[in-house]
């Protein structure tokens, strides 16, 4: 008996250190997000990409910005420390949806990397939908930024932008939030 459980500890341990999941697809980066992804997968009940036809009439909108860190500095000699992003934008609205138009990832110069979302998203009422930006993707520099816009056919409440950055290494981890900022209202 004891050998079974010193065995079983054995594996268990090697199975943790290697970072393998016992679940279903598991191993390192299995079913992993891609860089500035969407997370979540699409199509789903709260978000659904969206065609905005000749017919469409914005009554309300706003481009927002929010800043994100890919890694900050440490100690004296300024040693980086990676962080991974998740921008999260969420419908406050309790009754009508929001069409998310365009997420940009810009660079620290101000230079586009990459735009985030290929079509329009409705977000349904309460949803929300996030982006990520792994840890060891350090193409935005340390003081990046996402811009948003996104438009509504009816009066809502304004959505939440903000990005949440965590990273980790060995026994010390970081976390904080930035919230977006509205640099632009859109006008019927």
């Amino acid at each position: 008996m004891r050998r079974t459980v010193v065995g079983a500890a054995i594996v268990l341990a090697s199975l943790l250190v290697s970072g393998t999941s016992c679940g279903p697809g598991g191993g390192p980066g299995a079913g992993a997000p891609g860089p500035a992804s969407p997370l979540g997968g699409l199509p789903r009940p709260g978000v659904a990409e969206f065609v905005i036809g000749p017919d469409f009439q914005a009554v309300a909108g706003q481009t927002v910005y929010v800043p994100v860190y890919s890694h900050v500095f440490t100690s004296n000699d300024a040693r980086p420390f990676g962080l991974a992003v998740t921008l999260s934008v969420r419908n406050t609205d309790r009754v009508q949806p929001i069409i998310l138009v365009s997420v940009k990832y810009h660079d620290r110069d101000g230079r586009l990397v990459r735009d985030a979302l290929k079509k329009p998203l409705r977000i349904a009422p309460l949803a929300s939908m996030d982006f990520f930006v792994e840890e060891s993707d350090s193409t935005g520099g340390y003081s990046a930024s996402y811009v948003l816009e996104w438009v509504a056919e009816r009066p809502v409440s304004a959505p939440v932008a903000e990005a949440v950055m965590i990273g980790t290494a060995s026994t010390q981890g970081i976390s904080f939030v930035c919230p977006g900022r509205v640099v632009a209202e859109r006008n019927p």
